[in-house]
């Protein structure tokens, strides 16, 4: 009757344990669609199959501002995010918790990817893409083609957001150097702008950038580099003269009751194995440098870290701090 009641008890611990371990629970926000569903076959679920005490529940609805409710609130639901260039500066301190580098490696990751307050999930881009059968073969070779309407005429698709890149592009076709981007003189991108004002047509969603390549109704555009390869079929090319880089960062808010398991979480996340399968699926470049000559053979080319040499790297903080004030003159510029 002991050994019975000694085994019995034994069991229960064991049981007991194990469902303890298993009470840590991530939860996860990110941007959904076939983007977080490329993300959770190459980081989550492999996460959880190396970490059975952790369960990974996801969120679809990344939120800057839904994050910094929930911290304010002291209601702190999440426990880590993807976000955008705009969101994980230091300026963002007081709802965020600082990147534990005694559990992530920072030196593995290319410049800019690594920050204070966050560490880049993977590199994105907008990018000029063409229709290659309007200009009779010949190819852009830049912003500045892009501004050159002579020598490839028709309409010209741009994202409708300021902080899109297109200040700098024009400032780049107008011969400013990247290296001396910052901070932007507006009025002078704004006169580079007016010389092919009229050959604009504006793009609101991702989807509607595609539409206006596929259809014709754009020979030029710059876009998002996932948008122009879902149409290389209709005879869309790309450019990688000039690119500027976006990027997607994870976040972990501050208040979480599950800090460190999230900072173990993005180190797995960023580590080249991970990184190089979420190339199979995706056309984003991996953060961790220690990827980049592995990646999966699909997008190979048309990777924004396959050119880092020619990225126009893009300054998230001036935008942060002068944004408000530049969006207002671009969109009394757009009504002129």
């Amino acid at each position: 009757m002991r050994k019975t009641f000694a085994i019995t008890a034994l069991a229960a611990l064991v049981a007991g344990t194990a469902a303890s371990a298993a009470d840590t629970t991530l939860t996860i926000s990110s941007y959904g669609g076939g983007y977080q569903e490329a993300q959770s076959k190459s980081y989550f679920q492999p996460f959880m199959a190396q970490n059975p005490g952790i369960k990974i529940v996801e969120d679809s609805a990344s939120s800057n501002a839904k994050l910094k409710a929930m911290v304010e609130t002291g209601n702190v639901t999440l426990d880590l995010m993807l976000t955008d260039d705009s969101f994980g500066l230091d300026t963002d301190a007081q709802w965020l918790e600082p990147i534990d580098y005694s559990i992530i490696d920072k030196s593995k990751f290319i410049e800019g990817a690594a920050g204070t307050y966050r560490i880049a999930s993977d590199i994105e881009a907008t990018v000029l893409a063409y229709n290659a059968e309007e200009f009779g073969g010949a190819a852009p070779n830049g912003f500045a083609d892009f501004f050159d309407t002579e020598k490839f005429p028709g309409l010209r698709a741009v994202w409708k957001y300021s902080a899109s890149g297109i200040f700098e592009a024009a400032l780049i076709a107008d011969g400013v150097k990247p290296e001396d981007l910052y901070p932007i003189d507006v009025e002078r991108a704004l006169k580079k702008l007016d010389t092919i004002k009229d050959d604009l047509v504006w793009w609101e969603s991702g989807s509607q950038s595609e539409q206006l390549l596929a259809s014709g109704e754009a020979n030029m555009a710059l876009v998002w580099v996932s948008r122009a390869l879902s149409v290389g079929e209709k005879g869309v090319k790309i450019d990688w003269t000039n690119w500027t880089s976006q990027t997607g960062y994870w976040v972990v808010p501050k208040g979480t009751k599950n800090k460190e398991a999230a900072m173990q979480a993005i180190n797995f996340f960023t580590e080249p194995t991970q990184q190089i399968e979420f190339t199979k699926y995706m056309p984003y470049g991996p953060s961790n440098k220690n990827a980049l000559d592995s990646v999966d053979g699909k997008f190979k080319g048309n990777l924004p870290t396959d050119h880092l040499d020619t990225r126009v790297l893009m300054d998230a903080e001036w935008w942060a701090a002068n944004g408000a004030k530049v969006d207002l003159r671009f969109q009394e510029w757009l009504l002129q």
